[in-house]
């Protein structure tokens, strides 16, 4: 599994922001020590190198992705899996994270057998997450500026010709507009109110209820990608791909 061995986005602004330079403890140093160790096969070290850039307040790709390869080199196979999916939610489209996550995915103990989607819904689904939250609102704000530009184009010129073309491509411009605000508000809504986790316990037993009192409804293994439903005195209410539902502690799962 290859590395991403510089940093941008996140780690690029906090360093713009704060005056850091390539002091020996700065964000990017602590990254290229972390690369370092993995390079030389210590991937604990590295993962305790990465986890300090984290810690410092980077929300970077790189470095979830970096992570996740240090996490599974260790065998850590839910850990991976988490911190993959967030560096897959920043960057859809990457095709390096989207590799690991079929690799790791093999190796999940649990096979839950669940329908597969109809292509045309699967197609639009794929359309729709191509693009994250923060890309979707540029894209919104910018349509905005161009319907704008076309409509007061065509409420101000005195050519006809040119008017009929300002308001033809004004029109089109705002049906894109309403479009991509469609799916735009569509992800803002499943971020606050579908939230998901990793289960990065080897082995948890989902319980009836919020409490190790109660019976054991089904047991998963690493790795698998739950629904979060609810939330009770450090227990969590899940749903599994196939509908099971019940309630495991917080420290077997990590939220997305």
């Amino acid at each position: 599994m290859k590395l991403q061995s510089s940093i941008i986005g996140g780690i690029v602004s906090l360093l713009l922001l704060t005056g850091i330079g390539a002091a020996a403890e700065s964000p990017v140093a602590v990254f290229n020590e972390g690369n370092a160790h993995y390079q030389s096969g210590d991937f604990a070290a590295a993962e305790r190198c990465y986890r300090q850039v984290m810690d410092r307040g980077i929300d970077s790709r790189m470095v979830y992705y970096n992570l996740g390869n240090a996490c599974f080199k260790q065998k850590k196979l839910g850990e991976a899996i988490y911190y993959w999916e967030r560096a897959r939610r920043m960057l859809p489209g990457d095709a390096e994270v989207r590799e690991n996550l079929q690799l790791a995915n093999l190796l999940v103990v649990d096979r839950i057998d669940v329908p597969e989607d109809p292509l045309p819904i699967r197609l639009i689904w794929n359309a729709v997450h191509l693009l994250t939250i923060a890309q979707e609102s540029k894209i919104v704000l910018a349509l905005f500026f161009v319907v704008n530009l076309f409509f007061g184009l065509y409420l101000l010129t005195r050519k006809p010709r040119l008017a009929f073309w300002a308001a033809t491509a004004g029109l089109a411009v705002a049906l894109l507009l309403l479009l991509v605000a469609g799916t735009f508000a569509w992800k803002i809504y499943q971020e606050s109110h579908d939230r998901e986790g990793v289960i990065v316990e080897q082995k948890v037993d989902i319980r009836s209820g919020p409490g190790p009192e109660n019976i054991t409804v089904v047991t998963v293994h690493e790795g698998v990608i739950v629904h979060i439903r609810a939330e009770s005195n450090g227990w969590y209410q899940i749903s599994l791909p196939n509908g099971w539902t019940g309630w495991l502690p917080g420290a077997a799962i990590r939220i997305l």
